[in-house]
């Protein structure tokens, strides 16, 4: 029988803040030798504070003889002090993303506005995102350390049997992350009719992982919005070129940041690109309706190569040599191009 889930319903930072705090406040050394359930959720405590030190190339004390758990101290969403040394401070995330120089404001918090002092080397800045998000780079150059919904999970699957039966608190935590991991990895199993926002995140995340680079993000529009991911992107002077997948069609962008000859330059992209297409076996052709502004699609891949007009599951291999393929093409017709207007 399926039973109601506290986080379904309480699914804001600030609900996740109030879990985060009640299962780290567990690790205090006082549960370490109670009954079965402080035991337990005591374990796991201490495991996800491992993990922690572990994400910022620490080890974790053999001993925690206190911890002092916070919430919103200074915006801090979680400020964790371990035994009057350690200072863990984490920016919690269900799906949105730093802004504002953020994580630099809390961190330089710590170091100058707290009253307690810390060693820089014991200031532990962790960047918790148990949704999703595209990229982390711009997290580390902040010199926070993302631990993501997999590493919760990696913990939380060693320990379930042992603590399930204690918390309904933690095991309705353990559920609505896992039903989130598993919403994401339907791309693997599931026609691509079938995927939902979460599974496009999955397949996007794969591309990622495949090609080595790329982005995605929601994309709202007046036609209801869509799941798109960003790559192979070339620079000519002031124009750039790229790949869009808007979920399962596949489109090539030109963007012109000056108004002057925009027509002319995507015009200029679709007869070359549609010329060249053929020479890697792919057809090309033109959308419905050419645009005019910053961001426009010129051409469009006439291929399904997500095997939308039947019940089977993505041949991967099929889309690794298509995203191979795709990438050689718009090279070698960027070359082409700038061959063109050198002359």
């Amino acid at each position: 029988m399926v039973t109601p889930n506290l986080f379904k319903f309480a699914t804001s930072e600030l609900s996740q803040d109030a879990f985060i705090c009640w299962l780290l406040s567990w690790a205090k050394k006082d549960y370490k030798t109670g009954n079965d359930k402080h035991k337990a959720l005591n374990k796991v405590a201490i495991s996800v504070l491992a993990l922690l030190f572990d994400k910022a190339g620490k080890t974790l004390p053999t001993s925690i003889d206190s911890i002092v758990v916070q919430r919103h101290v200074s915006n801090i969403d979680i400020l964790c002090v371990l035994n009057d040394t350690y200072c863990i401070l984490i920016e919690d995330k269900v799906g949105s993303v730093q802004h504002s120089e953020q994580l630099t404001r809390y961190k330089q918090f710590i170091l100058n506005g707290h009253s307690q002092t810390f060693e820089e080397d014991n200031i532990i800045p962790i960047y918790l995102q148990t949704h999703d998000q595209s990229s982390y780079k711009k997290v580390i150059k902040d010199g926070f350390y993302p631990v993501v919904r997999k590493d919760l999970l990696d913990i939380f699957d060693n320990e379930q049997n042992e603590v399930l039966k204690y918390s309904d608190i933690y095991t309705n935590f353990y559920d609505y992350i896992q039903s989130i991991e598993s919403a994401v990895q339907k791309f693997e199993s599931q026609p691509v009719a079938e995927w939902g926002k979460r599974a496009w995140i999955g397949f996007f995340q794969y591309l990622q992982s495949y090609l080595g680079e790329g982005n995605w993000k929601y994309v709202a529009n007046k036609s209801g919005g869509f799941m798109g991911f960003w790559a192979f992107k070339h620079r000519v002077n002031d124009v750039d070129v790229y790949l869009l997948l808007e979920q399962d069609k596949i489109c090539f962008k030109v963007s012109v940041p000056s108004k002057n000859g925009r027509r002319k330059i995507r015009n200029e992209f679709y007869k070359l690109f549609v010329a060249q297409a053929p020479n890697f076996d792919f057809e090309v052709i033109k959308p419905k309706k050419f645009g005019s502004g910053k961001h426009m699609t010129f051409a469009i891949l006439s291929t399904d190569v997500f095997n939308l007009n039947n019940d089977s599951s993505v041949d991967f291999r099929k889309i690794e040599t298509l995203m191979e393929n795709l990438q050689k093409y718009i090279s070698y017709t960027i070359n082409q191009y700038q061959s063109q207007i050198s002359q």
